[in-house]
């Protein structure tokens, strides 16, 4: 997997956030204004090189394999499509753990105990990091949302503009924060 050249990388990014500006509907609007401007602390050197990545940019609960027994990872399938991009980005993920697709109009909801179970993930996830910084945190959380937008906010290839399954999963998960 090579890694890429951050310039590219981070002009990629900044045009696909501009284009989700434009189509996605207006509620997005206001996370999407605060994210982008935010983008290039993911791509800067200086004071501190925020690490590129092998990302799994389809984490979903079908490519998650868990031992019934011990409720314990086992593997993670359906790398074909990892890229390498900032740390962080494919952490969105957690979000599909800790909620469900349902079929009303809302299409997704969180499970009762998602607070204990984010918080949980939030102080494993530190300790294993061995701690983070605020500044460290607030990029965490701007390559999970950024990741969340490129991941759910587009449909073949455009912006998605029909409320449906992505715009309201989206909705959903963008009221809340990995580090509020």
């Amino acid at each position: 997997m090579a890694r890429p050249d951050r310039t590219q990388l981070e002009g990629k990014y900044l045009s696909q956030l501009q284009q989700l500006r434009q189509g996605l509907p207006a509620r997005f609007h206001p996370k999407l204004d605060e994210v982008i401007p935010k983008l290039p602390d993911l791509f800067a050197t200086v004071p501190t090189e925020w690490p590129l990545v092998p990302n799994h940019i389809d984490l979903l609960e079908n490519n998650i394999h868990v031992d019934p027994a011990t409720g314990r990872i086992t593997g993670i399938c359906d790398w074909r499509g990892a890229e390498v991009s900032p740390f962080g980005m494919s952490l969105g993920a957690v979000e599909i753990m800790l909620g469900t697709l349902t079929t009303s109009g809302d299409f997704w909801r969180y499970h009762p105990n998602h607070m204990e179970l984010r918080d949980y993930f939030r102080n494993r996830f530190c300790h294993y990091l061995g701690g983070t910084s605020d500044e460290e945190k607030r990029r965490i959380e701007t390559a999970r949302v950024v990741g969340l937008f490129l991941a759910n906010g587009f449909q073949n290839g455009k912006p998605v503009t029909e409320e449906g399954e992505d715009l309201g999963f989206l909705g959903a998960v963008l009221q809340t924060a990995l580090y509020p």
